[in-house]
């Protein structure tokens, strides 16, 4: 065998070699790539300042990659903690939505009767929420512009069902300590509109 022929030789090894740890090294990446851990999940959609229960939440599997440090794995206890942002159903835990301590800022279940055209259809539990204030006109009076009772409230639940004798449905919306007053007050006349708050 000739010199030539050993070199030809050699470059067919190094290209095989090359070739073989190329597709070695792309399988190790997608098995790591499809490797998933255990998440918490919510079982159902949580609102700032509740205590997380068991029954609150699922194990999931899933793939994080980089970001799997920003989530609550199975490995640490969620139970017991409190929510400081609305978490909807089916959302992986995020570490920064959930605190050991409760929040400073108090709350309150207010429960309010509306009409079923004044909240929008495909609204959830969990969503945070502003309340208008709308004054009926009465006769040939010139309606008054709408005001802003509540911003940022949360839909806690909605009792559908009464809508079925009437056009009035119940809610119960969570509202700090320092509003209540204000929506109770806002309650006495008029009509109160839900409206979906986009951020």
């Amino acid at each position: 065998m000739n010199k030539t022929d050993k070199a030809a030789q050699t470059r067919l090894v190094v290209a095989v070699s090359l070739f073989a740890a190329a597709v070695i090294s792309a399988m190790a990446l997608t098995a790591l790539g499809n490797q998933s851990d255990t998440y918490w999940s919510a079982r159902n959609s949580l609102i700032p300042g509740v205590q997380i229960s068991e029954s609150d939440l699922e194990e999931v599997d899933v793939s994080l990659g980089e970001v799997n440090g920003r989530y609550l794995s199975i490995d640490v206890m969620a139970a017991g903690a409190y929510v400081l942002r609305a978490i909807q159903k089916g959302e992986l835990i995020a570490i920064s939505s959930v605190s050991d301590t409760p929040s400073s800022i108090k709350s309150g279940q207010v429960p309010i009767s509306i009409r079923s055209s004044d909240l929008p259809d495909d609204i959830e539990l969990g969503e945070s929420i502003n309340i208008y204030w709308v004054k009926e006109a009465i006769g040939i009076e010139k309606p008054l512009t709408p005001e802003l009772v509540i911003s940022g409230a949360f839909l806690n639940s909605i009792n559908r069902k009464a809508s079925n004798f009437g056009s009035d449905i119940s809610l119960t919306v969570s509202v700090e300590n320092s509003e209540i007053f204000e929506l109770l007050r806002a309650t006495a006349s008029g009509r109160l509109v839900i409206v979906r708050s986009n951020g």
